[in-house]
């Protein structure tokens, strides 16, 4: 085709569209019709924008495209986001995920909405109507257009000549489609096993068992407003789907408008109209439109008149001679127990101006749209319809998604879209930007100044000047780096000093540093484990500890969190082997103090080693600052000791802790220490700094943890829950992670910082804010930030 001689005439109403020309020269589907069209624009459904598009080539219709904006909320499709918490999300953020959309397809029905005199034009009709649609994506500022419903047997060129152009497929909702072979009801239950044909047959007993008549009515005008109070009933408890706000207008216009080619079948008790079934009817089709009940009818359950409406709509479609009748979508079961098909379809969506948008949205509704069970219905085998391999279109569409290939390693960066997810949702608000060193309040990039109670400075050492003036001479000294491995030319005097005073320190014989508290974990566990060992781990572990044992090769056993006896278990089965015992002391999210007693206790008496990590712990806890082992009186029970300085010491790097053989064993065997570089000077020099305030003021620590325990005791309050085990971490569970994200913008523009966990790091339900305090933070800030927690606490609790 000579893309010049293609012409497209896009018109705003049906009253401009020319009867004789708008499907008069090649089929169109029943939705497509002109009378169809003209009900939705007429009662302003959502109010929509429509475009009518007519297609020429060399002067002869080729194609008809109906398309119309609509703005569409999608943040009822994440299943993880209950309604209170959306509810608060969306006060917050009244755009979060909410976008306008040019569509393709049919507002209230399911259909392609490209009609085309030929198929073969299918192709060359898709790129020259891109042009045009961007156009009406600018002219009304739409986010995305859509392709809507297209069937299986169109998918394969859909996608050829679309995803060129950038678009990405997705599921949609499929459609519940029965083909009638049947002459007459009779004849269609007699086809169905018994079973269902009894529960059928007495579904029509309404009159006789409940007193309830139904009757076809053309002429519904002048139940209007009862049919839209009725069809609300049903939409407000649509938990997968719920879009179209149809009014008591949308209800009268279709009894006016299409006249013959639409009908309600009532269902009345006692005279007051309790359901009602909304139907079209097309040249070859019947089509269940909209649905309506009074929930509150005694009988309501009983009933069943959804059941009962469905089995009328088949005698009617049977009755006027129609060859299939459809379902539409969602509520699949019924709709299975009378033989339809499940028919799969697809959309294929492109963001207007951020290409990496289009995948998030289409992998968004891929998740949520969840796919029948096809094959756990009998009705339809015995009427002989047809069951489509609903998972095997499932995952073509995934495969489709990403345009990596399953043998390209980065396939699954293709797949990755969650952080995509929250900056299309715009609650994304990682990797603030600080401008300032870390204390009660901290200024942004913005030069906004917060409250800061997301720190892991807990002494506040970060910007004491006695650790920053040593921090210096040691540059002044020694240079920026060392430029080498601890094992060759990287150690200085002060390292060996260093790992000298922390020995001394914590009571053990010897130290080996590392360049950070991730690696010294990875380095310690992959070097004292292998393959044929037992490592023990809690479940709320660091990652840093599952990625070492990981490394390692050995088996890892998970015992639930704080669970002394399942770990007793897992001991009993793994006995006889190697084995070690893995635990922090303070976990990291939620600031829960590990039973060192309880667990020492059991690795003695099975014969295990204790490996415990004080990351959280060290400089706050214990007598002298030395951790939960000191705290609990346990230090002589525990192997090896682990920490890291980026925490209590405001600097970088880590250190393992233990006997003199196993620390010289590390240092020759752990490929963390032997293959980095060593720690620069001005490091080593600030933990030094910082290990002497640690050592000559301890009333820092008693600090951080009545300034802990005061934030916990005025947030419960409030009412929040926040717990305090007895240490500087304090978690504000809020138990949704889009909330949890949501509210920590939310807060960041009220003036204070909190960090937001949700999963991996916690599971779903005790997603929320880690709080964590320091020595320095002043009661005039954490009652400027208690204000803050104070203000959102009747959004957050709705």
């Amino acid at each position: 085709m000579e893309k010049d001689r293609l012409v497209i005439e896009t018109v705003r109403s049906v009253e401009h569209l020319p009867a004789s020309e708008w499907g008069g020269g090649f089929a169109i589907p029943t939705p497509m019709r002109r009378e169809f069209l003209a009900v939705v624009e007429r009662a302003r459904v959502n109010d929509i924008e429509t475009y009518y598009l007519t297609l020429r080539f060399g002067g002869a219709l080729v194609a008809h495209a109906n398309v119309y904006v609509c703005e569409t909320d999608f943040s009822s499709f994440d299943p993880k986001l209950p309604a209170d918490a959306r509810g608060t999300v969306k006060q917050w953020f009244p755009g979060f995920m909410k976008f306008r959309i040019v569509e393709v397809g049919y507002f209230t029905m399911i259909g392609e909405g490209l009609a085309l005199a030929d198929s073969l034009l299918l192709d060359d009709v898709l790129i020259e109507l891109e042009a045009e649609l961007r156009r009406i994506a600018a002219e009304s500022r739409a986010d995305y257009i859509l392709y809507r419903d297209i069937g299986i047997g169109h998918y394969a060129q859909y996608r050829a000549a679309l995803a060129p152009l950038g678009y990405v497929p997705s599921i949609g909702f499929p459609n519940a489609v029965l083909p009638l072979r049947w002459d007459s009801l009779d004849a269609y239950l007699s086809a169905l096993d018994s079973k269902t044909r009894l529960k059928l047959r007495n579904s029509l007993r309404l009159e006789e068992k409940f007193g309830i008549r139904h009757e076809i009515v053309r002429d519904f005008a002048p139940l209007a407003d009862e049919l839209a109070r009725l069809w609300a009933n049903v939409n407000a408890r649509a938990a997968d789907y719920s879009r179209e706000q149809l009014t008591a207008a949308f209800f009268a216009e279709c009894s006016e408008q299409l006249g013959e080619s639409s009908e309600i079948i009532t269902f009345r008790h006692e005279g007051r109209l309790i359901a009602f079934m909304l139907n079209l009817i097309g040249d070859d089709d019947y089509i269940m439109l909209d649905w309506g009940v009074d929930y509150d009818f005694e009988h309501y359950r009983d009933a069943n008149l959804y059941r009962a409406a469905s089995v009328l709509s088949v005698a009617r479609a049977i009755e006027l001679g129609c060859s299939r009748i459809e379902f539409g979508i969602t509520n699949y079961t019924p709709k299975m127990t009378l033989g339809a098909e499940i028919r799969p379809l697809a959309y294929f969506v492109r963001h207007v101006s951020e290409p990496r948008f289009s995948g998030t949205l289409a992998r968004l509704l891929t998740d949520a749209i969840e796919m029948p069970d096809n094959t756990a219905h009998a009705a339809g085998e015995r009427l002989g319809t047809r069951r489509e391999d609903l998972a095997a279109f499932e995952r073509r569409i995934r495969e489709d998604q990403n345009p990596l290939r399953d043998t390209d390693i980065f396939q699954r960066i293709g797949n990755y879209q969650r952080a995509n997810a929250m900056r299309l949702g715009g609650i994304y608000g990682l990797y603030p930007e600080f401008n300032c060193a870390q204390d009660s309040v901290i200024t942004f990039s913005d030069n906004r100044e917060r409250v800061l109670l997301g720190t892991n400075s807990y002494l506040g050492l970060a910007d004491d000047p006695r650790v920053r003036e040593a921090a210096k001479a040691a540059i002044d000294r020694y240079g920026s780096g060392c430029s080498g491995s601890p094992l060759l030319n990287g150690t200085l005097d002060i390292h060996n000093r260093l790992e000298a005073e922390l020995a001394d320190f914590l009571g053990r014989d010897a130290v080996a540093l590392c360049s950070t508290g991730y690696q010294t974990n990875l380095t310690a566990l992959s070097a004292l484990c292998g393959p044929g060992d037992v490592v023990l781990m809690d479940a709320r572990n660091h990652r840093s500890l599952y990625d070492g044992v990981r490394l390692s090769g050995a088996d890892c056993l998970i015992y639930r969190h704080a669970d002394l006896g399942h770990l007793a278990k897992l001991l009993l089965r793994s006995s006889g082997r190697r084995r070690m015992i893995v635990t922090d002391s303070v976990f990291s999210m939620e600031g829960t103090i590990a039973d060192l007693r309880g667990i020492a206790a059991l690795a003695r008496e099975h014969g295990a080693r204790l490996f415990v990590d004080e990351s959280h712990a060290v400089g706050v806890l214990g007598a002298t600052g030395r951790g939960v082992a000191e705290l609990q009186g346990v230090e002589a029970d525990v192997d090896l000791v682990m920490g890291t300085f980026s925490k209590s010491f405001a600097a970088l790097g880590g250190y393992v802790a233990g006997c003199r053989t196993v620390i010289d064993y590390l240092k020759h065997n752990g490929g963390g220490h032997i293959f980095s570089a060593s720690l620069p000077p001005s490091v080593i020099a600030t933990v030094l700094a910082a290990l002497d305030i640690v050592r000559r003021e301890p009333e820092r620590r008693a600090l951080v943890l009545d300034n802990a325990a005061y934030m916990a005791g005025e947030l419960r309050a409030i009412g929040y829950d926040a717990p305090f085990h007895g240490a500087q971490i304090v978690p504000v569970i809020l138990g949704n992670y889009t909330l949890a994200l949501s509210a920590y913008k939310r807060f960041m523009e009220a003036g204070v910082y909190v960090n937001p966990v949700g999963p991996p790091a916690v599971p779903e339900a005790a997603a929320g804010f880690r709080t964590s305090y320091i020595a320095t933070h002043r009661r005039a800030d954490l009652d400027r930030a208690l204000d803050v927690f104070r203000r959102h606490f009747p959004d957050i609790r709705r």
